[in-house]
């Protein structure tokens, strides 16, 4: 046995929970605790220990990236096949299961997977279709009503709408569920909606999952929404053992349909379940700890539990406390320059931020510094428009019926084929119930287009029908080159010179090299190579590339953040209404912005800076800000304060002394004098110290708030 399976390495509340008889275990794991750790070795003694099959576990992530690194820890240990393991997302693990069931499903053998951009296009399509006025009504929002609906188990004809922009969304949800099934597509939200169904429905499918599982693992347990956790809980027989990880303070997802509340709902509909608490953390210092916890404590609807560290306490916090966003970003790419003269390398410093509007002021910076940095969560590369088009070729080319593939590449590289030719094929199609693919030899039987407009099709028929020959010999590598290169792809963007076409071709490249690898991933049975790697391409499409973040300062939001840690971490904006958002306080969401600050400041492992701005530039004008009320959470001996120092505004006799606002009101009804804002007279005063805060009547420029300590109120 390899030297990976030892429970001596765990400790005693990690082994606890990894060695538990229980049939079904709650684990509440920390950030930094060891939760894959904990997972990895549960796994590992089911089968070492327990001689469970290792085809009889399903472990679910939420990640494709996570999913990877549990089945490369288990390959280390067990000497099997570890690729045919049930171990992967919920999407990932309910294809399987679609593939092996397609016809119980009613769906084609080689049914296709769209993506957000491809559902959009199909609803734009149906929406002109059925001349519906996109002014009024977007398709990214009916993209999300579908999606929603789909997580909540409801189907079109099941909805209980009756306000009238809901209606329309639904009767355009009814046409996209038409359309896909007769297209042979599943969106992301189909994938486990008809899997549910399927279970729900066929119990010959549920009692042979229910005899193949007997052990159901979930990471990430607090990310699950509605159908995610029904689904769990029809896999779930009376037999199997359920070992469900998660931490409720991380809980950050809320807005895309992740619900925390499943945490205790599990405890509920999973009887005698035995809760374990991992809270011996092995990432950050001590005083980053204390800051954490002293933050979430604040939020009531928690499970509790306090981490703690072996580890000294470390550096202290550092506050800073910036004039605007242009020199709290000055400090921060200052602060980053200093610590790569420490030897940091520039991959272990990141800058977390509430909105990505954000990232603009630091990216400035950093380009005048001459510094490279990443923008995690940019476009990924399944997500790149020339990849897509080479991947729209390859599928109209295995599935004559996919129209969306169809419309993509049709006149991509441009071919003469514009959108009156589209419309008159689609009309063509819909008359002849048949695919827009199939449809063009038909139309140039009965001349419906002019000589060059048919010359222009069947030259893009007569395309696809050599790929669909390339597809049948050779490996997949050669394939995708040839149809990179036959598509005239490769030479529209060897044409135009510019950056942005180098980078084009250098991605076509990549694409190559992509299926190169995959040339030695296992595949199930049930299906090709060819529809393996596109269905690859459909559910890897979000993930990061991991190559791409070598010597360069990491920049993300902090939903991004989830799951990362970094040696220095500067967490910069923390002023109301940027974070916590106007939004969140607005709509009692506050707790769930205090988990996404928790889960900010447990990124960090050595070094921890928090930066807000006096002043910031939003919306074309300058509002004085309020530091985040995080700050005042944090315990003020694990903290030192830098930047802005009251004591430096206040030398003057002739500038008004913040100590003597509540001096009888001393202030009230003063006239004073503004370097911007002119004259006016002080009508009221809020806040204490660095924070106070006076309300001034001006002559001209009306009534202003501002923070007294860096306004310079002159006493006329």
């Amino acid at each position: 046995m390899s030297s990976n399976y030892n429970l001596n390495n765990l400790n005693e509340a990690q082994r606890d929970a990894v060695c538990n008889l229980t049939q079904n275990s709650l684990v509440i794991a920390g950030a930094g605790s060891g939760k894959t750790r904990v997972l990895i070795q549960r796994i590992l003694w089911l089968i070492e220990d327990n001689e469970f099959s290792p085809f009889s576990i399903l472990a679910v992530t939420f990640t494709n990236k996570a999913a990877r690194e549990i089945k490369t820890r288990l390959a280390d240990t067990l000497n099997i096949s570890i690729e045919s393991m049930w171990v992967g997302t919920f999407h990932g693990i309910c294809y399987r299961i679609l593939r092996a069931n397609y016809q119980k499903v009613s769906l084609p053998k080689n049914f296709q997977i769209i993506d957000t951009d491809d559902q959009i296009r199909i609803i734009k399509r149906i929406m002109k279709d059925n001349e519906i006025d996109n002014s009024q009504i977007l398709p990214k929002q009916v993209a999300w009503y579908i999606n929603k609906k789909k997580d909540q188990s409801v189907r079109s004809h099941k909805t209980k709408d009756d306000d009238f922009i809901s209606i329309q969304y639904n009767k355009i949800y009814r046409a996209y569920e038409q359309y896909c099934n007769e297209s042979g597509l599943v969106d992301f939200g189909e994938i486990i909606l008809r899997t549910l169904e399927l279970l729900k429905k066929n119990n010959e499918v549920k009692s042979y999952y229910h005899n193949l599982f007997r052990s159901i693992l979930i990471d990430e347990f607090q990310d699950t929404n509605t159908i995610q956790y029904e689904l769990i809980k029809i896999m779930t027989s009376k037999e199997t053992s359920v070992f469900a990880v998660g931490d409720d303070d991380q809980s950050i997802y809320g807005w895309r349909g992740a619900k925390v509340e499943n945490i205790d709902k599990f405890q509920k509909d999973y009887k005698g379940t035995k809760v374990f608490r991992l809270e011996q953390n092995y990432r950050s210092t001590g005083n980053i700890l204390n800051a954490a916890n002293s933050v979430i404590l604040n939020n009531n609807s928690r499970m509790g539990k306090n981490l703690w560290t072996d580890d000294k306490n470390g550096d202290l916090i550092k506050i800073f406390s910036a004039s605007d966003e242009g020199d709290e970003a000055t400090f921060v790419i200052e602060t980053i320059q200093s610590h790569i003269y420490e030897d940091y390398k520039k991959n272990e410093i990141a800058i977390l931020y509430r909105s990505n509007a954000q990232s603009r002021v630091f990216e400035e910076k950093l380009i005048m510094k001459g510094i490279p940095y990443k923008i995690y969560g940019g476009f990924r590369f399944f997500e790149r428009a020339e990849i897509k088009d080479v991947v729209a070729y390859m599928r109209i080319a295995v599935s004559s019926i996919d129209d969306n593939s169809f419309e993509r590449i049709v006149n991509t590289p441009p071919r003469g084929i514009g959108e009156k030719t589209k419309n008159l094929l689609r009309e063509f199609s819909k008359k002849n119930k048949v695919s827009l693919y199939d449809s063009i030899p038909l139309a140039l039987e009965q001349s419906i287009f002019t000589k060059k407009t048919g010359d222009a099709l069947l030259e893009f028929y007569n395309l696809i029908q050599v790929i669909k020959s390339i597809l049948e010999k050779d490996d997949l590598p050669f394939q995708i080159n040839e149809i990179i290169k036959i598509s005239q792809m490769k030479s529209m963007y060897e044409k135009n010179k510019t950056e942005q076409a180098r980078s084009k071709l250098e991605n076509l490249d990549e694409l190559v090299s992509a299926a190169q690898e995959f040339l030695n991933a296992d595949i199930d049975e049930n299906e090709t190579i060819i529809d393996a790697f596109l269905t690859h391409t459909s559910l890897e499409s979000g993930e990061g590339q991991g190559n791409d973040w070598d010597e360069c300062i990491q920049m993300m939001t902090l939903h991004s953040s989830k799951g990362l840690e970094f040696p220095v971490v500067f967490l910069v904006g923390l002023e109301e209404n940027l974070f916590p958002s106007r939004m969140s306080v607005e709509e009692d969401n506050l707790e769930e912005e205090r988990r996404l600050c928790y889960v900010g400041i447990t990124r960090a492992r050595h070094k921890l800076y928090m930066t807000h701005a006096q002043m910031r530039r939003q919306y074309g004008s300058e509002n004085y800000c309020m530091p985040s009320r995080f700050l005042s959470e944090i315990p003020e001996d694990v903290v030192e304060q830098i930047g802005f120092n009251p004591k430096k505004f206040f030398k003057k006799e002739n500038i008004i002394d913040k100590k003597n606002i509540y001096k009888e009101n001393s202030i009230m009804g003063k006239r004073v004098l503004h370097k911007k804002f002119g004259e006016g007279v002080v009508i009221s005063a809020e806040g204490a110290d660095a924070n106070t805060r006076v309300q001034v009547s001006f002559d001209e420029a009306g009534i202003k708030w501002l923070i007294l300590a860096i306004a310079n109120l002159e006493e006329i």
